[in-house]
């Protein structure tokens, strides 16, 4: 049986210190609980292991997951500031982007000792954590006490993390995702890509569609063939049937006498994306329709079509089938296009994923470009707080200049809000510009509650709201809250 008894001496911070110097406990599972156990030879042995001079870092909870404290040796390892910490439930400093996990909520949980890695956003530090339940006589959950030490390069496996990055195999981007609704996108774009249907993915500009469209790609039948990308809004009128449907030698004024082949004949035996479709005039969508239904071209001045061997992918930021109800989008296309369709949700609806694309993109600029910088706890308290409206590429853009305009090696928050300009503020909350987007965050903050208040636990926190426990299901799932229950079996 591994036991661990915890002595902290009064160069730890205030409370927890004299706390522990005064109960001792024997950390055990509830199975195993001994109480009122102390073994002086292991609390000498602890003393000498466990002093900040010696260099463990400490990191200490109460028995809800709320911060009692660190030692120096926690920050000098994590680069954290222990006064950013004190008094925040685990579970807050993950959704603010302070760590992609929490071994105390795990212990919380559980009941005993576990051990996870864990990642130190803000700073980009990898670390191991152990978090050891101390118990009172009664077998009442007291402290939670996590070790923490560095990571080495392949000494942990990481399977279970809470997120995870994908990097396409062409090394165009990276999928990068911890909230529940990006998982969920990433899922059914995984299941399209064992399928050769029609793909339509919608979501506002900048949310990463064409990074989904190029995921599906690679992970399909057709990942050895092209990814031809054709910008719907980019051509021309008068030039899409030559672009797209290629020409025959001297089919036209200008023409080139050797023809062309056109952009979706070149996809042969790949993906063909179409960026922008809801931007096709109504006279062109008809051209389209027909490829799409026959699997075949006619290039200009030819007699006969080409049939061609590619699978289409199509992206808009607009709403189709409205513009179906208003005559602006034939619906024979529509319908074409929309066999499987992806929504992609805009950044601030995820805000689990703000932290970790901050951290990623940060990471790819210092090796880019050989820099340390680093992003304070508040200056990713403020991203928290911003609408962007350009979505990840509008982050991607922020990191990139702060690296570049920040003199300092800390990005501040202020830092942040300089370059952001009106649009954030250091203790703002998400802003919303609809009536619908005000109910729905104020929605979202009483069923966190609710959850914090009942544990996870997923039947007390609907019957605190007065709604059914599949409604609450659902929104959880709406507004990326999977991540708020700490327990499947609550749910």
């Amino acid at each position: 049986m591994d036991v661990l008894v915890a002595e902290v001496h009064d160069r730890l911070h205030g409370f927890i210190g004299w706390f522990l110097e005064t109960h001792f406990f024997i950390i055990v599972s509830r199975k195993n609980l001994i109480s009122g156990v102390i073994v002086k030879d292991s609390v000498k042995k602890f003393r000498n292991a466990a002093t900040i001079s010696s260099g463990v870092a400490l990191y200490i909870t109460d028995g809800n997951a709320i911060t009692l404290g660190t030692n120096r040796a926690y920050e000098r390892l994590t680069g954290l500031q222990t006064s950013d910490l004190v008094g925040k439930h685990m579970r807050e400093l993950v959704e603010e982007g302070f760590f992609d996990r929490s071994v105390s909520l795990l212990v919380l949980d559980k009941g005993d000792r576990e051990t996870i890695s864990q990642s130190i956003i803000p700073t980009g530090r990898q670390v191991i954590v152990t978090g050891n339940p101390v118990f009172t006589k009664d077998g009442k959950l007291s402290l939670i006490v996590t070790t923490v030490e560095g990571l080495k390069e392949g000494s942990y496996e990481r399977a279970s993390s809470e997120h995870f990055t994908m990097p396409l195999l062409s090394g165009t981007g990276t999928i990068v995702a911890a909230s529940q609704l990006m998982r969920e996108v990433i899922e059914r774009a995984l299941l399209a890509a064992g399928f050769d249907s029609t793909v339509l993915i919608v979501g506002e500009t900048g949310v990463g569609k064409e990074v989904v469209a190029r995921l599906i790609h690679e992970r399909s039948a057709r990942k050895s063939g092209p990814f031809v990308r054709v910008n719907l809004a980019a051509i021309p009128r008068e030039l899409f049937e030559a672009e797209m449907f290629g020409y025959r030698p001297g089919a036209f004024t200008g023409a080139s006498r050797y023809g062309k082949e056109g952009l979706i004949v070149s996809a042969e035996g790949g993906t063909v994306f179409l960026d922008e479709v809801g931007e096709l005039p109504a006279d062109l969508q008809v051209k389209l329709l027909r490829v799409l239904q026959e699997k075949e071209v006619l290039p200009v001045g030819a007699t006969e079509a080409r049939k061609v061997d590619v699978r289409f992918i199509a992206a808009t930021n607009r709403p189709l089938d409205e513009m179906v109800e208003r005559g602006d989008f034939r619906m024979d296309l529509y319908f074409r296009l929309n066999v499987l369709r992806i929504d992609i949700p805009p950044l601030r609806d995820r805000p689990r994923d703000v932290a970790i694309l901050a951290q990623h993109f940060l990471q790819e600029l210092r090796m880019r470009y050989n820099i340390d910088k680093a992003l304070s706890p508040d200056a990713v308290r403020v991203m928290l707080g911003y609408s962007w409206p350009g979505n990840v590429r509008e982050l991607q853009n922020l990191i990139e200049r702060l690296c570049i305009l920040t003199r300092e090696r800390v990005i501040s928050a202020q830092d942040v809000m300089r370059e952001l300009g009106s649009g954030a503020d250091e203790d703002s909350e998400p802003r919303v510009f609809s009536f619908q987007q005000a109910v729905e965050e104020f929605e979202k903050k009483l069923i966190k509650q609710a959850l914090h208040q009942s544990g996870g636990n997923l039947e007390k926190a609907a019957h605190c709201l007065g709604m059914h426990r599949t409604t609450l299901w659902r929104k959880l799932k709406k507004y990326g809250l999977m991540g708020n229950c700490p327990s499947e079996e609550n749910l």
